[in-house]
């Protein structure tokens, strides 16, 4: 008799010490989906801010947070609140929406078109954001924003026709469908292409990826050399583009297979040196994400930027159908003589105004 009390004991022990580890488990789990759905909001709030005063979020910014972008560093939890009280000051009407976001641990991202003006010059700019997370944690230790000032520039007399004939310039080099109005090499010769229904990853390949974690670590490898692409392996990765596809930077935009292989052969004619190199990188379903640096020279000025890209694969595939890079062209004309004084006199003005840590040398009134 003995012996059956122990043992019904054990048996109900068991069973009390299973259900309070599965209420432990359930219980984790509502934790870690509470601080995604918090992550997520927190991020889109911190983009978004005409949806919420922006002095709420301020509890989110980590005392070492740091801010980034194509003009301004701003370090530090006393330094970026001054810093956002000058930028919203400076762009009251400002209004940005989130189209593409992804959440990855603790990596936000997010693109975004941005509409406003800012010390009433009126502007319209897309943009990407990468937004970091503490561990275990709704606190931002880091923030940077990638778009280009060329979009502000562009409606400020004296700025515009810098940035103008640099973009002019820019497309006469390297976009096939535009009709340029100067005299330049560019290079159309093209090479040989093999046809996109003899390449193992074309829509027709005839197999599909059986392994959804294969297919993962196939987009990455994919996403990455898109991403990393240079003068040397370009014509070996055409076949990871759809017929369909479409490709933005601030510059240039190009609808096609048929146009892409002429810009390809025009941009890195102009960049044979250019070296991409990927930091940050994400991938949630078919959609990827990388932050970049760029070093090289173009027709060459050379020039270093850092950017961020996104791409967008097809479903079950390892074509990707649509690409935008986003990156300052500043950071290119900054090297060129004539246009590096209008770039510089911008990003002073621009500093000025939002920068709390810069020694203006303009005298305000």
């Amino acid at each position: 008799m003995g012996k059956l009390i122990n043992t019904t004991l054990l048996i109900v022990c068991t069973f009390m010490l299973i259900a309070v580890v599965d209420d432990a488990e359930a219980g984790r789990w509502d934790q870690l989906r509470q601080l995604r759905q918090d992550r997520l909001e927190i991020g889109r709030g911190m983009l978004e801010v005409q949806n919420v005063d922006w002095t709420t979020l301020l509890p989110y910014y980590a005392d070492d947070i740091e801010y980034h972008d194509s003009i301004v560093d701003v370090y530090g939890f006393d330094m970026l609140t001054q810093f956002l009280g000058r930028l919203y000051g400076s762009s009251p009407d400002l209004v940005t929406t989130i189209e593409d976001e992804t959440l990855v641990g603790g990596v936000y991202s997010a693109t975004w078109t941005m509409v406003g003006s800012f010390n009433e010059v009126p502007y319209e700019a897309k943009g990407i954001s990468i937004i970091k997370f503490c561990s275990w944690s709704r606190e931002v230790y880091y923030w940077r924003d990638y778009y280009t000032e060329g979009d502000i520039m562009t409606n400020i007399p004296g700025f515009d026709e810098a940035i103008l004939g640099f973009r002019t310039y820019y497309r006469c080099a390297v976009d096939p469908t535009f009709d340029c109005p100067l005299e330049l090499d560019t290079g159309d010769a093209l090479p040989e292409i093999e046809p996109l229904a003899d390449s193992p990853a074309s829509d027709n390949y005839g197999r599909r990826i059986r392994s959804l974690i294969s297919l993962r670590w196939k987009r990455l490898e994919i996403g990455r050399a898109l991403v990393e692409i240079n003068a040397a392996n370009w014509q070996s990765l055409l076949p990871y583009y759809t017929d369909d596809y479409e490709y933005h930077d601030p510059i240039v935009d190009i609808y096609g297979f048929d146009t892409l292989v002429p810009f390809f052969a025009r941009l890195f004619a102009s960049s044979p040196d250019l070296v991409t190199t990927v930091e940050d990188e994400m991938l949630i379903g078919g959609v990827y994400t990388a932050t970049w640096t760029m070093v090289g020279s173009f027709n060459g000025v050379p020039y270093e930027a850092k950017g961020m890209s996104i791409l967008k694969f097809r479903r079950w595939s390892t074509q990707t159908y649509y690409s935008r890079d986003y990156y300052s062209e500043s950071d290119i004309m900054a090297t060129i003589p004539g246009l590096d004084q209008a770039v510089e006199g911008f990003r002073v003005s621009y500093r000025c105004v939002v920068d709390p840590a810069f020694d203006c040398p303009i005298p305000t009134h």
